[in-house]
């Protein structure tokens, strides 16, 4: 069976230009593609509460995440 992993970004979408912060990799492995995508979603929440109303306001901060199959199991 094909686990997924879930890598996160943190970026600011304010100008043309995007600019994110390194990837933060999720230590968990997902038993299907939507167990990692509605976890990315868990994650991308606390994030941008730890970040803030303010910083994600002025900053226009959101987060990018991929899954990715890792067959390595």
């Amino acid at each position: 069976m094909i686990k997924f992993t879930l890598t996160l970004w943190v970026c600011s979408f304010l100008g043309t230009q995007t600019a994110c912060m390194p990837p933060i990799p999720v230590p968990a492995l997902y038993n299907s593609w939507y167990e990692c995508s509605r976890a990315a979603h868990k994650e991308s929440l606390q994030l941008l509460s730890k970040v803030g109303y303010k910083i994600v306001n002025d900053k226009k901060i959101a987060t990018r995440y991929t899954c990715q199959p890792d067959d390595s199991i």
